[in-house]
């Protein structure tokens, strides 16, 4: 590979045509050039140029080194270039998340890439320990999970809350007031032993911060890790359907009510506090994203706000 410095002393050289106004351009002594010249000319093994008394003239493969040098300064100053472009509405942006941000973030997401167009929405519905795993190994940019992580390799930025509930069968319910009417004692952890758990990815996790921040002391008395199980499903979409059919319970972002058929066949538990959970967008640290991840942060804010 030839010395760049060299390629680009006889650059100057071939333009100027002078070496003594090649040396004031390079801030180098006329000897400095003359030794850049005769070690370009050991590595081509040729000579490049003729001296012609205080001037210069190229040789033919002089004038093929100079195209080359020239092309190769070309080629690194687009190369740079390219490195500071950087558009903000264009190119293709990741997003990993939960089932339930991404109904609510996706048509939003959607709505920014109908407005620009050479914008490229991907969404990576995943469990929050595959979010971060992924952003650890680069498989995803930016993420949005739960909780703030414990991990060096990873940087985070608090987003909001998200609204958890303990998502019951309406009919069952009805049927377990009766019980209570007929003052038999039926109360909510009677209802959810009867049930049993519709268990899914994240249901122990969300059931555990449930009966922590409800203030509720009879949920206290439950051990998510032993609750009967009613059934178990990975798909987000699915869940709430053994629960209307009243097969069982489960708990789940309050948000996935608005995106299921049978919510008038739900009913959502209404402890004495509110139960949320924090969300975090999460990249790995100290790194900067590409100007058109601002947009998509921008709107997953507005619509978690």
């Amino acid at each position: 590979m030839l010395n760049p410095i060299w390629l680009d002393t006889f650059i100057t050289l071939a333009e100027t045509g002078h070496f003594t106004r090649t040396a004031e351009q390079r801030f180098m002594t006329q000897p400095g050039v003359s030794q850049h010249i005769k070690k370009l000319e050991e590595a081509c093994e040729c000579q490049l140029v003729v001296r012609l008394g205080k001037g210069i003239q190229l040789t033919e493969q002089g004038r093929r080194v100079f195209e080359y040098a020239k092309s190769q300064q070309h080629q690194e100053q687009n190369f740079i270039a390219s490195l500071k472009f950087d558009e903000p509405y264009e190119g293709k942006c990741v997003v990993a998340c939960s089932g339930a941000i991404a109904q609510r973030i996706y048509p939003a997401l959607l709505a920014q890439q109908l407005k620009h167009p050479k914008l490229e929405i991907h969404v990576e519905v995943a469990p929050r320990r595959t979010i971060l795993s992924g952003i650890i190994n680069g498989t995803f940019e930016l993420g949005i999970i739960t909780n703030t992580p414990n991990v060096d390799e990873v940087s985070s930025t608090y987003l909001g809350e998200e609204s958890l509930g303990l998502i019951l069968p309406r009919e069952f319910v009805k049927h377990c007031r009766l019980f209570a009417d007929s003052q038999k004692n039926t109360h909510i952890v009677d209802t959810l032993n009867t049930l049993g758990l519709i268990n899914h990815p994240d249901a122990v996790h969300y059931l555990q911060r449930y009966i922590k921040d409800s203030g509720e002391d009879d949920l206290a008395t439950i051990n998510p890790t032993t609750l009967k199980q009613s059934g178990y499903i990975n798909q987000l979409s699915q869940i709430l359907i053994p629960v209307s059919q009243g097969l069982g319970f489960t708990v789940l972002p309050s948000s996935t009510l608005d995106f299921v058929d049978v919510a008038d066949r739900l009913t959502v538990y209404k402890p004495k506090n509110k139960v949320t959970e924090p969300l975090y967008c999460i990249q790995t640290p100290h790194s900067m994203l590409p100007a058109r991840y601002n947009v998509v942060k921008d709107t997953i804010r507005e619509v978690l706000k």
